[in-house]
């Protein structure tokens, strides 16, 4: 599949390299801020496992009984707070990996294999807030009936959590590789 003309890389494509430095660096400091609000607002909801634990559960009875744990606390306001933060947090995670992989893409000569391929793997890479953000939609549909909804969402819900994990696995084995890879060169 050829990215190298996908239409998320042609607003970055003409930007000079410094710029596109500056851009990631700009992309950095707002993910690490919706980051912290994000981390901030789920230990307000106390949620009574760690999120990731939550997500890649693929199981409903679990989810509605933590789900009944906010109700009996009170704090499922602060929990359905907590993904509507999260789209800030989708937003940083989907700039800072574009930019920070095309900007590594940029350490290798224009026309070569190492730039095609970093820059298919920043196209690549968005794959994670977009399944997050479907993760959150089918929260949404979830806590909607938060002790009654359909199993079978559960396993949707985690599916799209896995994939978002795995692509930010991606994402960082990437970065890591064509960084090394253009430091070899």
């Amino acid at each position: 599949m050829n990215f190298i003309h996908s239409p998320l890389l042609r607003p970055v494509s003409g930007l000079r390299t410094r710029t596109l430095a500056i851009a990631v660096v700009l992309a950095l400091a707002f993910n690490l801020w919706a980051s912290t609000v994000l981390n901030t607002s789920y230990a307000d909801s106390q949620f009574p496992v760690p999120y990731q634990v939550a997500q890649l559960s693929f199981d409903h009875q679990k989810l509605k009984g933590w789900y009944a744990f906010l109700i009996e606390r009170g704090t499922m306001d602060n929990y359905l707070r907590t993904q509507h933060i999260d789209f800030a947090f989708i937003g940083s995670v989907f700039v800072l990996h574009l930019l920070a992989l095309l900007l590594i893409a940029r350490l290798f000569p224009a026309a070569s294999k190492g730039r095609r391929w970093m820059q298919s793997a920043a196209v690549l890479s968005t794959l994670a807030p977009i399944a997050d953000a479907m993760e959150n939609l089918v929260a949404y549909a979830m806590l909607a009936q938060p002790l009654d909804f359909n199993p079978v969402l559960a396993l949707i819900y985690s599916s799209f959590a896995a994939l978002k994990f795995g692509m930010f696995t991606f994402a960082y084995a990437a970065a890591v590789l064509g960084l090394g890879a253009a430091m070899a060169m």
